[in-house]
């Protein structure tokens, strides 16, 4: 019986598995996934920097930024 793919060497090429629709949503699912966990850590980061720069400055005697609201 003859073969369906070619053999190059001692490594061969297998035949791919037929991608599924299901398959294809799942990789793109992943990507969008991957791509807001990097934007969200992305954020993070700059968020904590810009916290931490904002904390140094301040001694621990120093009010807070907003004022608080008077109780009734």
């Amino acid at each position: 019986m003859p073969r369906n793919y070619n053999v190059d060497g001692f490594f061969r090429d297998l035949p791919r598995k037929s991608v599924t629709a299901q398959d294809k949503t799942d990789a793109a699912v992943r990507l969008i996934r991957d791509d807001d966990s990097a934007k969200r850590a992305e954020l993070t980061a700059s968020l904590r920097a810009a916290r931490l720069e904002r904390n140094s400055d301040e001694s621990p005697a120093a009010p807070s930024p907003r004022e608080k609201k008077p109780r009734r």
